[in-house]
């Protein structure tokens, strides 16, 4: 690596650090002076704040209990590519955090807090701002030095492929990185998407010394005129960094992690980001989230039951079939239908709308009057919320089928089992039961490979959107 690249990967750290230091002198000098939010004052009084030594001893601990966090939350993370943005996100959730640590600690270990919690709010706010500032001024002096071509890295792929243009496309993004191009088995005229070949593999080191290449990635497993063991031995004698696309990846892009069995390195492809903690996370926010809708829709657990029973005769609660896996479960749903709608379905079936194994038709004569008003606000579907406390189903995943209809799943279609079923999804916020089942299950892959906290929020909210439009099925 360059050393003026390390230089300035390296300076964060002293830089946040300084930056945090400043968020808390700001704090203390400005706090008796002014208050956080314009034209809103609260009385100061000198107690309120430490002197000024013991303030300065909890500066410092604080300090580095952030610096802590930002060291094990990747922030400092030298081969890092990431968009200011995202990493400015991180910043704010982080500050944020620790904050939240420090008035912890302080109520709950100490049982007072020694300072004004305005003071508190001043340090977040000149924290984020000191931080990010530091940073932005750190990238435009690299900025300007990588306009003059000074300390880029430059790098040169070995092999053309999918998965090297779309490298490409990422370090082509990043001023830090100036791509020569790749070397190919035979030098054709072609491009891979915008990668272009500006040699041949048997050429490596003489476009090496005529570049002065840093780095190289490795996209093709096997070349004919040269053995993965020279490329390596080369590297390594000219002290350039080297790295491989693994061939595996032509199966899985995403959720892929190397393990060490004894000192043998093993890549591991996960189905899905839920595997180990994350599926601990997904439950408590299940449990958490159903908990407090249940409680905020009383009214709606004692008005929908009293509407179904004076508009039709039956049960005002509805219990369906639900297969995942090879088991059978119940899901809990109001009654939208007549009660004996099952059995007239199969009088219905050569009327079906959707392709592939499930079932749909426009008008459904088996609907209820009220029954249409609760599919078209979903509200049909709100006791399943028990169904997610009894963790059967969760909120979020994909949507649970039939046991008729998942027995005709393809092979394929079974990969959305690596999740419980959900109550709503990517599919129900995308087109809900006008969509086809191949476009479904395709939107429950992407869920299944790209799960996260922040996916499960926007998808409910999208959800409350769907139902507040009445745009149900």
């Amino acid at each position: 690596m360059k050393k003026s690249k390390l230089f300035f990967e390296i300076l964060r750290l002293p830089v946040d650090f300084l930056a945090t230091v400043a968020a808390f002198l700001v704090a203390y000098r400005i706090r008796p002076i002014t208050d956080l939010i314009p034209g809103v004052q609260y009385d100061f009084f000198p107690e309120q704040l430490p002197p000024f030594d013991e303030f300065m001893k909890f500066t410092m601990v604080a300090t580095i209990f952030l610096i802590i966090l930002f060291i094990f939350n990747g922030l400092y993370s030298i081969k890092s590519v990431e968009r200011f943005g995202k990493t400015f996100l991180r910043i704010v959730f982080l500050v944020s955090a620790w904050l939240m640590f420090i008035i912890a600690y302080y109520f709950l270990i100490v049982h007072e807090l020694f300072f004004s919690r305005i003071a508190l709010a001043h340090i977040w706010l000149f924290a984020i701002v000191l931080v990010t500032l530091g940073r932005v001024v750190i990238m435009f002096i690299q900025e300007l030095m990588y306009r003059f071509d000074i300390g880029r890295t430059k790098v040169l792929f070995i092999g053309v492929n999918n998965f090297a243009d779309r490298c490409y496309r990422v370090l082509s993004q990043d001023k830090k990185y100036k791509v020569i191009g790749s070397l190919a088995e035979e030098h054709i005229s072609r491009k891979m998407g915008t990668l272009k070949i500006i040699g041949t593999v048997d050429q490596l080191e003489s476009v090496v010394l005529k570049y002065g290449v840093d780095e190289i990635i490795q996209a093709e497993p096997n070349f004919d005129s040269i053995s993965n063991a020279d490329i390596l031995s080369f590297c390594r004698s000219q002290q350039i960094y080297y790295y491989f696309i693994p061939e595996v990846l032509r199966l899985q892009s995403v959720n892929i992690e190397m393990e060490m069995i004894d000192d043998v390195p093993v890549i591991s492809l996960k189905q899905t980001p839920l595997e180990g903690w994350g599926h601990v996370y997904k439950r408590v926010f299940d449990i958490v989230f159903s908990l407090i809708l249940i409680q905020v829709l009383i009214p709606v657990w004692i008005i929908a039951p009293i509407l179904i029973k004076l508009d039709s005769p039956g049960p005002a609660f509805y219990r369906s079939k639900r297969k995942y896996k090879n088991k059978v479960f119940d899901i809990f749903k109001f009654r939208s239908m007549v009660p004996d709608a099952d059995r007239k379905k199969a009088k219905l079936l050569d009327q079906n709308e959707r392709e592939g194994p499930l079932f749909k038709i426009k008008d459904d004569p088996r609907v209820t009057g009220i029954g249409r008003f609760l599919r078209k606000t979903s509200i049909d579907e709100l006791p399943q919320l028990f169904n997610v406390l009894l963790g059967t189903i969760s909120l979020v995943g994909p949507r649970p089928h039939l046991p008729e209809e998942v027995d005709q799943y393809k092979q394929d279609d079974r990969k959305v089992f690596a999740i419980k079923p959900g109550i709503t999804g990517l599919a129900q916020i995308s087109g809900r039961s006008n969509l086809d089942f191949e476009d479904e299950v395709k939107l429950d892959f992407y869920y299944i490979e790209n799960w996260s906290m922040l996916l499960d929020l926007k998808i409910i909210l999208k959800s409350i959107g769907v139902v507040f439009r009445a745009d149900g099925h």
